[in-house]
């Protein structure tokens, strides 16, 4: 049975030109059993952190250690880390056992060990039966689960996965997802994901490590990076967002200009500071009715309208600021563009930025 372990990261950067950093000083804490993902757009720093926890690349300063062993300067055989890359990696001229197999003939275990370890991890990723084939006779998602087999196979203390569904359509992924979601509990292992798709990222992590010109902007639980925000630009990656400046008043109250004053329930913002209101757009509630006939304040002109099936992408203009607004399909009134109509929005969903 694979035992968990922690990682740690300090002060960990790497540059390849003097003066420009793709990983700038990060410091981070990963949990034994964690599943962690690390998101950002291309160029964020996040495959760059991971090649260096690999091994593949060299920190340019800091240290990173396994259970408090620091490994940095080890080199990646000796590291004990799974690997499972985009692009599978198989060996083509090896069937699936002797792929999966490798790691522990290159660690010369017994012949009898290495066929139950082989036996059991194809058991677990349900390939059991598929030991024989050579990967081109296999299915992409096939593929996928013999490199995850042969990166857990030596029970390592831990797995990184390099954007590993990239490569696979949207329902082959969703599968994918589910069942690296069931090895990972099974298993316990410490594994670290590395994504630039915000909903991978949201629908498997324990923790998201959001990335951004080589620094961590934010690390939380899914809930806390969508709902509570620390910066605007993970408020922004991160979902479907409406953004809008203003001014703090008095009791927590929020002045957004054209929009009106907003209650945000925040006792501790100080009187006239200029902040940012994150309000999702599925937390705002919209209606067929002006606000004449509703008593709503705020007034809506439908700009475009987009179907996406279960939901509607509601793009409008209030008071010169442009307003998303998400509403299921089976609430949508009938919204012409130019139509006008009032929308509110849960006030205790909305979150502060930069106060």
């Amino acid at each position: 049975m694979t035992t968990a372990r922690s990682l740690c990261l300090r002060s960990l950067s790497k540059s390849y030109m003097p003066g420009q950093n793709a990983v700038d000083g990060i410091d981070l804490d990963i949990r034994p059993g964690e599943f962690i993902s690390f998101l950002g757009p291309s160029g964020s720093g996040k495959t760059t952190t991971l090649m260096m926890i690999a091994g593949f690349e060299q920190p340019t300063a800091g240290e990173i250690s396994i259970a408090g062993r620091q490994i940095d300067a080890v080199a990646p055989y000796d590291r004990n880390i799974g690997m499972v890359f985009q692009n599978y990696a198989l060996f083509p001229h090896m069937s699936v056992a002797q792929n999966v197999g490798f790691p522990l003939r290159m660690r010369r275990t017994a012949r009898a060990e290495a066929d139950r370890k082989i036996a059991a991890v194809l058991a677990m990723v349900g390939l059991a039966d598929f030991a024989g084939r050579a990967p081109k006779a296999l299915s992409g998602g096939q593929q996928q689960r013999v490199a995850l087999a042969r990166a857990l196979v030596f029970e390592p203390d831990l797995v990184l996965l390099d954007e590993p569904l990239g490569a696979l359509d949207k329902t082959l992924r969703e599968q994918m997802q589910v069942e690296l979601k069931r090895i990972h509990r099974e298993l316990g292992v410490t594994m670290i994901y590395v994504t630039h798709d915000q909903t991978e990222a949201m629908a498997m992590s324990d923790r998201i490590a959001v990335f951004n010109h080589g620094h961590i902007e934010q690390v939380g639980t899914p809930a806390e990076v969508y709902f509570a925000p620390r910066t605007r630009f993970v408020a922004s990656f991160i979902g479907d967002s409406n953004l809008f400046d203003g001014r703090t008043g008095s009791d927590g109250v929020v002045d957004l200009g054209p929009l009106g004053p907003i209650a945000t329930g925040r006792r501790d913002l100080a009187p006239g500071q200029t902040v940012s209101v994150l309000v999702r757009p599925e937390t705002i509630r919209i209606s067929a009715q002006t606000p004449a006939a509703s008593g709503e304040r705020r007034l809506l002109t439908i700009e475009e309208t987009v179907n996406y099936g279960d939901s509607f992408l509601v793009l409008g203009k209030s008071g010169g600021r442009d307003i998303r607004i998400r509403v299921p399909s089976i609430d949508m009134p009938d919204l012409p563009r130019g139509a006008q109509c009032a929308f509110d929005w849960t006030a205790s969903r909305a979150h502060v930025i930069g106060a």
